[in-house]
């Protein structure tokens, strides 16, 4: 289970105080392109209907894109942002700090509990003129310097949505889906691997967490001086490593 919290700081001065709201995902089907549930809360309004995303790839893209697009799902009930107001407010609604964690939490259990991203959103001197900072530990940092969403009143999950579209897409609407990771295998001895250095950083970076953790050796491949892993392992850790 992925947990998200939204907060009404700078980073680092998370706390139960300044929650903005929560969700909660979890797997409805768990294969390689996987179905998602979220149960969302936003402070002072309380519990949304849940969220749901289908055919969904994993491995393959940030755990932000996920995150967005639920948002979009339970708040649009199309994965898509709201289109901007035609003319933004004189007096519009901003947030001027906020924070977003993303925990991992294994079968949902409070135990080994691991932070895995966090989003930093800050307003400039300009009201409704944000930066906005993605991280995980699977990929590398990335951002937008400035976007400007000015609404009269304004909604913590879609200033989120909006900084992740505008970051990773360069305007308010959701990039295209991600593609499920599929590379060309190589072939030798009448068996098919798959070389890690050819992977996105994502994919490779969790693959090479679950092989770590699943205590599997990478092969070795004549052909090719990158470290691989067999075909059947590569099906295995898209449609079951958690």
């Amino acid at each position: 289970m992925l947990k998200v919290s939204l907060h009404a700081c700078k980073p680092g001065k998370e706390t139960s105080m300044n929650v903005l709201g929560r969700m909660d995902i979890a797997y409805e089907v768990l294969q390689a392109e996987a179905s998602y549930k979220s149960a969302t809360y936003v402070a002072g309004v309380g519990e949304l209907p849940m969220g749901f995303i289908t055919n969904y790839p994993r491995w393959s893209a940030s755990v932000w894109d996920l995150v967005a697009r639920l948002v979009c799902l339970t708040f649009n009930q199309v994965e898509a942002l709201e289109p901007e107001e035609i003319a933004p407010s004189k007096r519009p609604a901003f947030i001027e700090n906020m924070s977003a964690v993303i925990a991992h939490w294994p079968d949902g259990l409070n135990k080994n509990v691991a932070q895995i991203a966090t989003a930093t959103i800050t307003m400039n001197k300009r009201k409704g003129h944000y930066s906005a900072v993605f991280s995980s530990d699977l990929e590398s940092d990335f951002g937008t310097p400035l976007f400007v969403h000015k609404p009269a009143g304004i909604q913590a999950w879609d200033l989120l949505a909006r900084a992740y579209a505008h970051a990773s897409n360069g305007r308010f609407a959701l990039p295209p889906r991600p593609d499920l990771c599929l590379p060309i295998p190589i072939e030798e001895n009448e068996k098919s691997y798959v070389a890690v250095d050819t992977l996105p950083a994502v994919t490779r970076n969790g693959l090479a967490r679950w092989m770590t953790r699943t205590q599997r050796p990478f092969s070795k491949v004549s052909i090719v001086s990158s470290e691989c892993v067999s075909e059947e392992e590569f099906v295995d850790f898209l449609s079951t490593a958690v």
